[in-house]
């Protein structure tokens, strides 16, 4: 290679993995990488956001969507700080990431230097791995590892420091091009045992999630719960993971979205777990099942080791991506492979299937407690988008409007986070229209949630990139309100909200805005925001 700076070694990586977006916020730390990117300016789409939460969170949006690393650049210290709830949020999601971040130089490290943060120690149970380049010819390959690590076993961010002296230096050192994801092979002993589980099982209970999953492997779930009248849980914020309209999609786990699925998870007598960890908001905080042997029969797909037997003893340990592992299952009873049902238990197991269908059924069509406008409001948006939209949301009440009330057919089309991070909706709705630029794209948020990072509305209208926020105001953290009224009635403190007019607010990113109170309301102000495109702002006013 003809020497060049590190700073431009670390972009030659990008281009090599296929980087064709990245977000950052720019930093005199990194600069050489920054006069890299100028010269990849045709080749990757550099996305400057307004703050560094809100370019972490895109790039954590982009890695579950498309299954690629979302790379984030962000500066030193604050830099670094602001974007840690992006790289918490990949870790939860296991979502593929790349976090560069700029550091101070080699020679003044551990002196409490200017926005010196030591980012092995910060990042340490964050982030999948925690990388340092200390000298320019390992620039590529640390970067390469970085990236198989970020979608290796279960993906996650991979957080790379770059100090700034190095990115100065030059170097010759060749370009390392990717290796392959390695992905461990499915037993057929296995499929065979799995198979065999469910055929004698009467009450058996699939919970897929996770990422690792693609449309063809979506459709083959399906298609092999169909076959055998296998129930399909989703675990929390994964509905997309396979068609709701099937009739053996039982709804999603989690903070109340589906009414009784969780005493029904308790009915089980088999619990497959394919391709989730579990997560703590699917289980209840792990309340569903005895920790940690449970009474019933469980089987965990996964492909990290470490992973499975972690929470939950499982009876059958299956290493493989949820890709893998579906593309492995029998979707006819004619397959060799098939379960050898018991005709005793056929009509036991219908039962079952039918009564967690009819359960999610009625959950759809029945507000929640906490948001008893969600159903109509809900019916007109359902009626208006096209059935392939993806639906973004971050965190708070609001969030069982769409988890309720929205069938997800295609996937992907739902980014939503297990963390629970506040603000998420946003910059993952730009995230999602940058990966899809011919679908349409709604966040969905709180008047709480978008403060956390609304000044992306000017990235949106920056980058013209069409997509619709839907904001229910209801004056209050309302999560936090309904459990304060529940735990400590009458004693309301800190969770009213004083708000700016978002309408206006919207317009001063130029941006559409418009203010609704009824759902008739919400449906002009859709289809007008559907038609006219760019960046647009729907503000519900509810109780």
């Amino acid at each position: 290679m003809t020497p060049r700076l590190a700073g431009h070694a670390v972009v030659d990586q990008l281009l090599a993995h296929d980087v064709d977006v990245a977000f950052c916020v720019p930093g005199e730390s990194y600069l050489a990488v920054l006069d890299g990117l100028y010269d990849a300016r045709d080749r990757i789409d550099l996305i400057t956001a307004r703050q560094e939460g809100g370019a972490a969170m895109m790039a954590a949006a982009y890695g579950k969507l498309t299954g690629r690393p979302g790379v984030c650049l962000v500066t030193r210290g604050p830099g670094a700080t602001n974007a840690s709830i992006g790289v918490h949020t990949a870790h939860q999601d296991a979502s593929p990431m790349m976090l560069l971040v700029g550091q101070v130089g080699t020679e003044n490290l551990g002196r409490r230097s200017f926005q010196e943060v030591d980012y092995q120690q910060m990042f340490g149970s964050l982030a999948k791995d925690v990388v340092r380049v200390d000298r320019a010819d390992r620039v590529p390959e640390l970067i390469a590892r970085a990236f198989h690590t970020a979608v290796s076993g279960e993906p996650g961010p991979v957080v790379v420091a770059l100090p700034e002296d190095v990115l100065g230096q030059t170097t010759d050192a060749p370009v390392v091009r990717p290796g392959g994801t390695v992905r461990p092979r499915v037993a057929s002993s296995d499929v065979e045992a799995f198979v065999a589980d469910i055929g004698r099982a009467t009450r058996p209970l699939i919970i897929a999630g996770g990422t690792g999953w693609d449309q063809p492997s979506s459709r083959r779930l399906q298609q092999f719960a169909e076959a055998f009248g296998v129930p399909v849980a989703a675990a929390f914020r994964n509905q997309d993971v396979m068609a709701n309209t099937s009739e053996v999609y039982v709804g999603p786990l989690g903070l109340g979205t589906t009414d009784g699925l969780s005493a029904a998870v308790k009915e089980a007598d088999l619990i497959a777990f394919v391709g989730t960890r579990p997560d703590a908001a699917s289980m209840d905080d792990h309340d569903l099942l005895a920790v940690p042997q449970p009474a019933q029969h469980v089987t965990h797909v996964h492909p990290d080791p470490d992973v499975i037997h972690r929470v939950y003893r499982a009876d059958h340990a299956i290493v493989a991506g949820p890709a893998e592992f579906a593309a492995a299952l029998p979707v006819s009873p004619q397959d060799d492979r098939a379960p050898a049902e018991g005709s005793a238990l056929q009509p036991e197991r219908a039962a079952w299937c039918g009564r967690l269908r009819e359960n999610h059924l009625r959950s759809l069509a029945t507000p929640s407690a906490a948001s008893p406008d969600s159903l109509a409001y809900m019916e007109v948006f359902n009626d208006r988008v096209p059935g392939d939209t993806i639906i973004s949301t971050g965190a708070g009440a609001y969030t069982s409007w769409p988890q309720r009330h929205r069938r997800f057919t295609v996937y992907p089309s739902q980014a939503g986070t297990q963390s629970g991070a506040m603000g998420y909706g946003l910059p993952a709705a730009l995230a999602a229209r940058l990966a899809f630029p011919d679908r349409t794209v709604v966040a969905f948020a709180g008047d709480g949630c978008i403060l956390m990072t609304g000044q992306e509305l000017s990235t949106a209208v920056r980058y013209g990139l069409d997509i619709v926020v839907v904001v229910v105001n209801n004056s209050r953290y309302g999560t936090i309100r309904n459990h304060q009224e529940a735990a400590f009635p009458g004693r309301v403190v800190g969770t009213e909200l004083v708000n700016p007019d978002f309408v206006a607010l919207a317009g001063s990113f130029g941006a559409h805005g418009v203010r609704v109170h009824t759902p008739p309301e919400f449906r002009s102000a859709l289809d007008a925001c559907l038609e006219s495109g760019g960046t647009s702002l729907i503000e519900i006013v509810t109780e």
